[in-house]
């Protein structure tokens, strides 16, 4: 009953304050036709698997075009919290971790899966290396807050993020080339061809070369926090008819250096550091090493048959890491661990979607999804150069997915909508091979123990049905108010010390999305409420990573974005988030008790989250203009683990982007200059408090950096 007077409560405040505004575009949406005023474009997105208007689509989505990306400097995930607040930024060791609205997969093994998923060009993203690779020829991002159970499967309990490059073009040959150089040593480069060779043929090319040295000095001359990566894609679409379009795309990623830092500080400690003199020196006496590889291949087949459309999409995504690294971030002990993953992705998704004749609109499809991975890793120590091997882990890991969906909905009036879906998922998990296992890795040995052997042949099997319900009401072409309840899951596992089980989230939601002020003032507002289930949350201990099952959380929020067109020459965009983010029944044993966390935070999970901009374009006598641009991000204090005590604690930060841009009659080319994080403000991106090296480990955010960008239009 409470639950429902706070979503209740937070419904009302979000309609209140949507009617007087649907009343008033009722006014000035036909002046604004009559007199042709500039105002917010429209943008087309597919977050529905199905192009349509952003402003006429019931979910709440932040959208990125490659304009608004390049403007704040959007150039990997980590970046792409700034411009959207919702979205934070996590790390453990290598690994990407991304939450929206409180919700992620903290699991980074083997077994474990992202609570947020990540697409690129439709295809699902599993394992969570080199998810911070850098972005480039992007069409958009879509980000999708709140679970995306029914069209997009087990993985998106907490949202979806669409990565989505831009597509060959059979009507215009060419293309774009950039250069930025700034502080660390920066030097990236990027560019991109478009060739149309025939009225049915075309190809892009695109490529991205970035290199920074480290963040951090580690000692000896060495930097880590360091960036040395190539990239490229080639895509060619090929489309007959009219009616067939056939889309093929390879791309390649190859990423080397020192690595990613984790720092390590006493476990009596009391708080992370805060000063950013501080955490660019992290001493190490171990040279890391870093190597990841990821080949993708795709194809997307869609022909139209008139009434509906029928697509099938291939992805093939391959992973290669072999990583070692310092794993207790001191210059006085010696732990060292190998990590080794070799991973080959395939899935298939074949969908039938009708064409939106008529009021009655639908799709339906299946999906598979399967992945062969090699787990060859080390946890060692070199007391005195000599290697002294602790755990030796030799595992080949399996798992396969497969669904059933399908998504409809029918229009009772020009403006009233009811929608529903339903999908059926079968997740299926096994791990077999062996391990050698030896004393605690607490205290370890100065010489080599024996190990023993320990085969495993672990298997999980987990079905679910998730749903949508939705009603959706377009009071005018520019105001839309919508309510809906999802279903999202995340299939279960086991770790080498316990099982565990799925976790689901139930989303209750309503929204309004409104254009105003004939067409320059865009404002969307959303409230939501999370019954969160058996949540997955990870735990380190002296035998290794455990995950287990929170009793349950709850997850209430607010949410505020906006867009303004002040003048043709003005731009303001402000984003505000509440989120309330609580454990309601949860204890976890610590030390051999049982601890009650019950109404600490979620990981990552700050009860504000604030993001506004602002620019002002100054026309030039010769057709040019310059633009100077500030961004600003505030967050409210969280914590990286669930313990919520002060040495896994964020404090509350801001951070400030500014840049200034000169772009060239026609758009020819621009030359930027820009800073980013320039209140140098420490940012922790990971924590593990109390490891078995007796120590807690940090990871942080990029610090102050600045430079000039080139970029020229062909």
């Amino acid at each position: 009953m409470k639950a429902f007077r706070t979503f209740h409560a937070v419904s009302l405040l979000a309609l209140a304050a949507a009617m007087p505004l649907t009343a008033h575009a009722q006014d000035s949406a036909p002046a604004a036709q009559q007199d042709g005023a500039v105002g917010l474009a429209d943008i087309v997105v597919t977050a529905e698997k199905r192009e349509a208007n952003v402003q006429r689509t019931a979910i709440a989505i932040d959208v990125m075009t490659s304009d608004k990306l390049a403007r704040n400097g959007v150039a990997n995930m980590e970046s792409l919290q700034a411009v959207a607040p919702g979205v934070q930024f996590g790390q453990s060791g290598a690994n990407t971790i991304v939450t929206v609205r409180g919700v992620s997969g903290r699991d980074t093994s083997e077994i474990g899966d992202p609570a947020v998923a990540i697409n690129m060009d439709g295809i699902f993203l599993q394992r969570p290396a080199g998810m911070n690779a850098a972005f480039f020829d992007l069409d958009r991002i879509e980000v999708l807050r709140g679970p995306q159970g029914t069209l997009y499967g087990r993985n998106a309990t907490g949202g979806v993020i669409n990565v989505i490059s831009k597509r060959p073009q059979f009507d215009d040959f060419g293309g774009y080339a950039a250069v930025d150089a700034g502080n660390y040593n920066t030097i990236n480069i990027e560019g991109a061809v478009n060739v149309p060779l025939s009225d049915t043929l075309a190809i892009r090319a695109s490529g991205i070369s970035r290199d920074h040295e480290g963040y951090r000095s580690v000692g000896n001359g060495r930097r880590g926090d360091d960036e040395n990566s190539r990239g490229g894609r080639l895509q060619l679409l090929f489309k007959p008819t009219s009616n067939l379009s056939v889309l093929l795309s390879g791309g390649y990623l190859k990423q080397t250096g020192f690595g990613p830092v984790q720092a390590g500080y006493p476990t009596t400690r009391p708080t992370p550091p805060t000063d950013p003199d501080e955490v660019s020196n992290v001493p190490l006496n171990f040279d890391n090493d870093y190597n990841l590889t990821r080949k993708t291949a795709s194809a997307q087949v869609d022909y139209d048959f008139g009434p509906a459309k029928l697509t099938y999409l291939f992805g093939y995504v391959g992973v290669n890491k072999d990583q070692t690294f310092d794993n207790d971030g001191t210059a006085t002990k010696s732990y060292v661990f190998h990590a080794g993953e070799f991973s080959d992705d395939y899935s298939h998704e074949l969908r039938l979607s009708s064409n939106n004749d008529g009021p009655f609109t639908w799709q339906t499809g299946l999906y598979y999804y399967k992945q062969d991975l090699q787990v060859r890793s080390q946890n060692y120590v070199n007391p005195n150069g000599d290697i002294v091997l602790l755990r030796d882990y030799h595992y080949d890991v399996g798992v396969k997915s497969k669904a059933a969906f399908g998504q409809l909905s029918y229009a009772f009036t020009d403006q009233l909508k009811a929608s529903a879906g339903i999908r059926w998922s079968q997740d299926t998990k096994t791990r077999t091979g062996y391990a050698f296992n030896g004393p605690s890795l607490a205290n370890p040995p100065a010489t080599q123990p024996v190990l023993n052997y320990a085969p495993t042949d672990d298997r999980s099997r987990d079905s679910d049905i998730s749903y949508h319900i939705g009603l959706d009401y377009q009071a005018t072409p520019r105001n839309l108010i919508y309510a809906k309840v999802d279903k999202g899951y995340k299939s279960g596992g086991f770790t080498s010390i316990n099982a565990y089980g799925p976790e689901t989230v139930i989303a209750y939601e309503i929204g309004s999305k409104n254009r105003l002020l004939d067409n320059s003032l865009q404002l969307n507002l959303t409230g939501f409420l999370y019954d969160y289930s058996d949540q997955q949350v990870s735990q380190t201990t002296n035998q290794g990573v455990q995950v287990l099952n929170a009793g349950s959380s709850r997850v209430k929020g607010l949410e505020a974005q906006i867009e303004w067109k002040a003048s043709n020459n003005d731009s303001v965009d402000l984003s505000i988030n509440w989120l309330h983010a609580r454990f309601k029944t949860f204890e976890v044993n610590t030390g051999g008790v049982n601890v009650d966390l019950a109404g600490n935070r979620l990981i990552q999970a700050p009860d504000w989250a604030l993001s506004g901009g602002y620019e002002h374009v100054f026309d030039l006598a010769n057709g040019g203009n310059i633009t100077p641009r500030v961004q600003a991000t505030w967050r409210t204090e969280s914590y990286l683990t669930f313990y919520n005590n002060p040495n896994d604690r964020q404090k509350a930060y801001e951070t400030v982007d500014a840049s200034l841009t000169y772009t060239a009659p026609n758009g020819a080319w621009s030359l930027q200059a820009y800073g980013r994080n320039l209140t140098n403000s420490v940012i922790l991106t990971g924590a593990s408090i109390g490891s078995f090296t007796g120590t807690n480990f940090y990871q942080f955010s990029a610090p102050r950096t600045y430079g000039v960008r080139l970029q020229g239009k062909f």
